[in-house]
């Protein structure tokens, strides 16, 4: 008796017995079975990982079950939105934990295509976020068409009408100085960015409504 089969003409004895093999077994499965195990909010546990694999989740989180079904589940919806800043942004939160801002060429004085700002968004008394984990995870999820020009902290004093703003990239260490606090050194910089400086003082500017 002879079984059809998909395989080319070329196929090796290996994969003609596996095909043999593998044929059997599906017959033998109810038909629900396929469908259900394609779904990654009703799999099987064990085939979870596969499905992120298959459907190229970027970020996956081995103690977090829900998510990561929740994030295949999205994944062909965030494929086709990737590129976008509200993509790149959630990608750089879920890999540093940190709330940020992405901010395009057209959104930053002095910026021209194609290049971008990532805003690390803080809180006065907030201890110094990983600036490199942030940059790192931008550069790694930016689209290779863009080019990431620094990334910016932004703490916000406790008066609605008060921000205060510096931009580094590779800072340790970041100290916020209360309104009233003294005037900059002439080597440091308010409400500007630097790449090297080993310890970043940011005094607070008042914006007028």
């Amino acid at each position: 008796m002879t079984r059809k089969s998909l395989l080319p003409g070329n196929a090796t004895a290996w994969e003609r017995a596996n095909a043999e093999v593998s044929a059997a077994n599906m017959l033998r499965s109810p038909v629900a079975t396929i469908p259900r195990e394609r779904d990654p909010l009703a799999c099987d546990a064990a085939f979870v990982a596969p499905l992120g694999w298959e459907r190229s989740v970027h970020f996956w989180n081995p103690g977090d079950d829900a998510g990561n079904r929740a994030r295949i589940a999205s994944s062909f919806a965030d494929h086709l939105n990737y590129g976008c800043p509200a993509t790149l942004e959630n990608e750089i939160s879920l890999d540093t934990g940190l709330t940020v801002t992405v901010r395009e060429f057209f959104e930053v004085a002095g910026l021209t295509w194609p290049d971008f700002v990532v805003d690390i968004d803080i809180e006065p008394g907030d201890p110094a976020p990983n600036v490199a984990a942030v940059y790192a995870a931008a550069l790694t999820r930016k689209p290779a068409r863009d080019v990431l020009a620094m990334v910016r902290l932004l703490a916000a004093q406790p008066a609605a009408s008060v921000f205060v703003a510096a931009a580094t990239c590779v800072a340790p260490r970041l100290i916020v100085l209360p309104l009233g606090g003294a005037k900059p050194d002439p080597q440091i910089y308010v409400g500007a960015g630097t790449r090297v400086m080993p310890i970043v003082t940011v005094l607070p500017l008042e914006t007028r409504q």
